[in-house]
């Protein structure tokens, strides 16, 4: 699918030479206002914002679509639920200037969700160089919905000219829970298309890495998350 063929591309943040274009996949049922004023605050000067509005893709067709319609050497993806820092912008492009080869950025995570650069690539903080991303076929439509970020990353590992690498400075806030939940078929996929990333990254091979994913997949920290999250929620809703 084009670019043209999507309706739903709009650019609220526009610059006629872009040096970083953002792009947020989301659907017409969710707002998008906070993240795009978030993005309207930042301190980098050369940058666009592309909001893909499109109930019809899924996100990896979104993503996609920003990412083709980007007029930027390094795109940023973030989603609408979440909340960049002012200088979000600013430290990826400090980043990309003090490692020319670096092609893939993953930065840290705060709030509903919590990330420390695992090497999962999650979504909502990503960078990268347009050119590598599209040569390795950007996102697969196969993940979408679990792992399709994780996915992504790990190929521009693999098949891009380059490096890839985390910086805490990078920063997210990702104010709710994720509304992703575990898909187990697609769990596996990645795990027969990745065996050795996968045992590497998702599985360490220790004992409490072993137990704390079992938990994981029993959907432990699932309650967790909730028990953590929605009752101090709740409380401060009946005051």
């Amino acid at each position: 699918m084009t670019a043209a063929a999507v309706a739903g591309i709009s650019r609220p943040i526009d610059h006629p030479d872009p040096r970083i274009s953002v792009v947020v996949p989301t659907i017409p049922a969710n707002d998008h206002d906070a993240v795009v004023d978030r993005l309207r605050a930042q301190t980098a000067d050369a940058y666009e914002a592309i909001v893909v509005d499109d109930a019809t893709l899924d996100i990896c067709e979104a993503r996609n679509a920003g990412i083709r319609e980007a007029r930027g050497e390094i795109v940023a993806l973030t989603d609408d639920d979440c909340r960049p820092s002012g200088e979000w912008l600013s430290r990826i492009e400090a980043a990309f200037d003090r490692d020319p080869g670096l092609v893939c950025l993953e930065g840290s995570v705060r709030g509903g969700r919590t990330y420390d650069g695992e090497r999962r690539y999650v979504g909502c903080n990503l960078a990268f160089d347009r050119e590598a991303a599209l040569n390795v076929g950007g996102f697969r439509s196969e993940f979408a919905g679990w792992r399709d970020d994780t996915e992504f990353g790990w190929r521009m590992e693999r098949d891009a000219s380059g490096r890839c690498a985390y910086r805490d400075e990078v920063s997210m806030h990702h104010p709710d829970q994720p509304r992703a939940t575990i898909d187990e078929d697609l769990e596996a996929r990645l795990r027969r298309e990745y065996p050795r990333r996968y045992e590497e990254v998702i599985v360490p091979d220790t004992l409490p890495g072993r137990v704390n994913d079992w938990l994981w997949r029993k959907g432990f920290w699932n309650l967790v998350d909730t028990i953590r999250y929605d009752l101090p929620n709740a409380v401060r809703s009946d005051r």
